[in-house]
Order: C-alpha cells, then sequence, then structure tokens
C-alpha cells in the first residue's frame, strides 16, 4: 500500500515537474525575446536621434521577432504530460484509471496535434519573397 501511494506522488511530481519546467521555458523565452525587441528599438531610436537611418538589418529582425514559431516547445510539454497521465494511469485503480486515460488521452492527442503543426508548417525564413506577403 505504501508503494501505490509513493506511485501516485511520483507520477503527480512529474506532472508537476513538467508544467513547471515548460512554463518556466516559456516564460523565460518570451523575455529573451522582449529583450531582443527592446534592443533593436532602441538601435532606432539612437540612429533617429543621430539624423541616421537604422540598419536595414535592425528591421529585418523586428520582422522575424513578430513571426509566429512552430510548436516545438508544446510538442515537448504535451508529450511528456501525455506520459505522466498514461503512467498514472497504469498505476491507477478502479474508477481512478477513467479519469487518468481521458485526460492522457487528450495529452497525446494534443501532442500529435502540435507535432503535425511543426512539422507540416511552411518555412517562414525572412527570405526575399516574404517582402510581397
Amino acid at each position: 500500500m505504501i508503494s501505490g501511494g509513493m506511485e501516485r506522488w511520483m507520477v503527480a511530481l512529474f506532472i508537476f515537474g513538467a508544467v513547471a519546467v515548460s512554463m518556466l521555458a516559456a516564460g523565460w523565452a518570451q523575455y529573451l525575446e522582449h529583450q531582443r525587441r527592446k534592443q533593436a528599438m532602441d538601435v532606432i531610436k539612437a540612429a533617429i536621434e543621430a539624423g541616421r537611418e537604422a540598419p536595414p538589418i535592425v528591421y529585418e529582425q523586428l520582422a522575424k521577432a513578430g513571426q509566429s514559431k512552430p510548436p516545438w516547445g508544446e510538442v515537448v510539454v504535451f508529450t511528456a504530460l501525455s506520459f505522466g497521465f498514461w503512467i498514472g494511469f497504469a498505476n491507477a485503480e478502479g474508477e481512478q484509471r477513467t479519469g487518468f486515460m481521458v485526460v492522457a488521452a487528450t495529452m497525446t492527442l494534443t501532442a500529435i496535434g502540435c507535432l503535425a503543426l511543426a512539422i507540416m508548417r511552411p518555412d517562414r525564413g525572412g527570405g526575399k519573397d516574404d517582402e510581397s506577403a
């Protein structure tokens, strides 16, 4: 009985850890993106104050920052969550199994959907052809 309770705590800890790490990683990525945009705006502001035009690469970086990125982070997060809930399903007893199975299946489908979006996403690599779009 003690090992069953311990396994449940380990599953819960794994799920909590996956969510916490993913939230911290997403927050850190947003912070770094904000810092890049802020630095680019500072360069533009300094150039305008000096009576010059900012380098074109600065404007290109700002344009790239505004584009959405493939959801690879979400693939990792939802895959980790689905593994955690499938482990919980395997260790659950009775009616608890149904809840774990529903959440695990939902997380698995979401991970597969994010993977499909990440793989099939068209390349938006800021080439010369993208300027007309």
